[in-house]
């Protein structure tokens, strides 16, 4: 079966490290709907840019997560409006 990533960018309008404390509160929920951090960070010259990599299970499942977690994601600092997401398989 072929891997499925996931490439989140978005803005954020706290500080990056109190929008990490809510990203990792939310991985359990996150590793449960079948999506798996690889790498999370901010620009190097920008710290409201942040950037997630994610190995998915399937759009679908990612999709149902981030509806499930749509509060807790706008709660960590994470400007909805701000969200680009493209997809890579391998």
């Amino acid at each position: 079966m072929m891997a499925q990533y996931a490439l989140v960018k978005f803005k954020i309008n706290n500080s990056f490290y109190d929008w990490e404390q809510a990203f990792y509160a939310s991985q359990p929920m996150a590793r449960k709907a079948g999506v798996l951090e690889i790498f999370h960070g901010k620009k190097s010259n920008d710290d409201t840019s942040v950037a997630v990599l994610l190995l998915i299970e399937s759009k679908e499942k990612m999709d149902n997560f981030l509806k499930n977690a749509g509060e807790q994601i706008q709660k960590s600092g994470h400007i909805i409006e701000s969200t680009e997401v493209e997809f890579y398989d391998t």
